[in-house]
């Protein structure tokens, strides 16, 4: 077996549309949604212009404190957040956090190793050159990554089929990477951010008349609907014509909302001049990235991306909270030791930090009479359940987002001791990959995870 290296980047599916898109000028009205029962003969487009349904999945290092990342108490709806997730307390109601799952770890590989590439894939690893663990060496993962099962299910829709955005994740090997196209196939993270910004909104152009235009289409599309509903109020009375009145609100108000949209698909301004693979400078990366998924998913450029913050054994050093040791070698100290204790309590709360960023810069987006934030699933997932142990159980792993409304959210489940391979199922069955029954090769037959959705 050749062992050089295999990371693929992934390549735009279709040419890119360098207008603003039609579907998703009308989408910022909510039109589509509102109109469709009404008007069998609406161009397709408008008829279409609900929602898609995304997903994102996000990575941190080296495990948690669990006593720290339960709910300090309640139970599954009337829980209290415990002090690691406390910055997301904002978003409770969009928050479910997925307790006992088990990595579980067969074969080659050390635990770090192991954890990375069975993250999203739920599988075993291949002989390869990266040495660890008593097993021998380890190669990459033996099959797909769930983000790449769902992209290659959904992905044909949009210029790209998946994103993958990376800080400071470091070189190819199988402490580095948690995305897979396929067996011994890993895909980059892409850590730089104006590479990124350069492959993404390079050629974006919001064209003003353009909008103009839809705008125009959209008001004759309004005036026959309700000229339509107009007519049905002299046909009828009582209860049925309070309906049609009330549908007339909606549209009228409608039509307030197309004269005042504004595209939300913009291309990001970003100070991108700073040295990205700097130690100093990993929370500044972190938020260009973020910006730049946010502003992919309002454009409909993709609707599964990824952010893998560092790698598993990341020795970021959190400078920036007051740290000396670098956050490995900090989660490998006893659990006595008070230092430890604080400094992984303060390392994962500013992860829970970024992610609540993520959240507010998506909630900021509206998409009809929601936001972004409400069309989105985010997928928080960890190599480890806690450092200083290499264990695999519990990792912690948080659902996060409107989801659609495909999943109940504000919750606290705890799944004693389940493997997380049908957490990985469901994750494709959200995403409409019904056909998907069991996923890797380390829980057969498993099905999705009962009581989730």
């Amino acid at each position: 077996m050749n062992y050089r290296r295999r990371d693929r980047g992934t390549a735009p599916r279709k040419p890119f549309n360098k207008n603003f898109s039609r579907r998703a000028f009308l989408g910022t009205t909510g039109a589509g949604v509102a109109l469709a029962p009404f008007v069998p003969l609406l161009e397709p487009e408008a008829r279409a212009a609900d929602f898609p349904t995304r997903i994102v999945f996000l990575f941190s290092a080296n495990g948690t404190l669990h006593e720290r990342w339960v709910p300090s108490a309640g139970g599954e709806l009337d829980f209290t957040l415990g002090q690691i997730l406390t910055p997301l307390e904002t978003y409770r109601d969009k928050m479910v956090m997925v307790d006992g799952m088990r990595v579980v770890r067969n074969g080659l590989g050390d635990g770090h190793q192991m954890g990375m590439a069975c993250l999203w894939t739920g599988n075993t690893l291949l002989p390869g050159p990266f040495e660890g663990g008593d097993g021998g060496s380890a190669g990459y993962s033996g099959g797909i990554s769930v983000d790449q099962q769902i992209a290659n299910a959904v992905g044909s829709e949009t210029a790209y089929k998946s994103l993958e955005f990376g800080v400071m994740t470091g070189g190819a090997n199988n402490w580095t990477r948690m995305c897979y196209s396929g067996a011994d196939q890993p895909v980059a993270p892409e850590d730089n951010p104006q590479a990124m910004f350069d492959r993404l909104f390079g050629e974006l152009d919001v064209d003003p008349a353009q909008i103009e235009k839809l705008k125009a289409e959209r008001r004759s599309v309004i005036d026959l609907v309700k000229g339509d509903l107009t007519t049905l109020t002299s046909r009828y009375g009582g209860g049925d014509k309070m309906k049609i009145e009330a549908h007339l609100d909606a549209i009228r108000a409608i039509e307030m909302r197309n004269e005042a949209a504004t595209p939300v698909c913009e291309k990001p301004v970003l100070d991108l001049g700073f040295d990205f693979y700097s130690n100093d400078n990993f929370p500044m990366t972190s938020t260009r990235q973020i910006d730049q998924l946010v502003m992919a998913l309002a454009c409909d450029l993709t609707r599964v991306a990824s952010l893998q913050w560092s790698a598993s054994v990341s020795g970021v050093r959190f400078s920036w909270l007051g740290h000396e040791a670098g956050h490995h070698d900090l989660s490998h100290l006893g659990d006595g030791d008070g230092v430890m204790v604080e400094q992984i309590t303060q390392v994962n709360i500013w992860y829970a930090e970024q992610v609540k960023y993520l959240m507010d810069q998506m909630a900021a987006i509206p998409e009809g009479d929601g936001t972004l934030l409400d069309h989105t699933l985010i997928v928080w997932g960890n190599e480890l359940s806690r450092g200083n142990s290499h264990g695999n159980h519990p990792v912690p792993f948080v659902l996060l987002g409107g989801a659609n409304g495909l999943i109940p959210m504000g919750r606290y489940l705890d799944f004693g001791d389940t493997a997380h391979n049908r957490l990985l199922v469901s994750l494709c069955h959200y995403m409409g990959v019904e056909d998907v029954t069991t996923f890797g090769d380390n829980d057969p037959d498993s099905g999705p995870l009962v009581g989730l959705v």
